[in-house]
């Protein structure tokens, strides 16, 4: 299960400046905060957080036999500073692993600093946007968006 990361809850300067924070308020759903840079230095660790997401709540739904539950990764990317090629490419790897794991990948992005470089590669097409949290129940989008 992951749980609040208090040593990641503020910058780690081990992971070139980036905040990755994920939190599991229910079963089948991991929010991920992420504020900072995200490039060629800092995608590793997003990666592994958000693969690690992926892998907690589709393994959470298989140990419980919720087979009809679709679990859900929600990433926060409302803090993103700048969202170089590599942080691109990683959204893309998670995407591949969420729907082989059925896993549906949310990602809260409102400001063009990330939606820009999302829309140009097309990755809109594929990625399910929002403009905030759906967790919340407001501002979901299925599948991506035309904002």
């Amino acid at each position: 299960m992951v749980e609040d990361v208090g040593r990641d809850a503020g910058i780690d300067p081990g992971h070139g400046g980036l905040t990755v924070a994920p939190t599991q308020p229910r079963p089948g759903l991991v929010l991920v905060r992420v504020i900072g840079e995200v490039d060629m230095l800092t995608a590793r660790h997003l990666s592994d957080v958000l693969l690690g997401s992926v892998t907690t709540v589709a393994d959470d739904r298989d140990a419980a036999g919720r087979a009809t539950e679709q679990p859900s990764v929600v990433a926060d990317l409302e803090g993103v500073t700048f969202l170089g090629a590599s942080g691109l490419d990683v959204l893309a790897a998670v995407q591949g692993a969420a729907v082989a794991r059925d896993v549906r990948l949310v990602l809260v992005a409102t400001h063009r600093t990330v939606l820009h470089p999302i829309r140009l590669t097309a990755l809109d097409r594929c990625l399910a946007l929002a403009d905030t949290d759906p967790a919340l129940g407001r501002g979901a989008s299925p599948g991506g968006t035309d904002r």
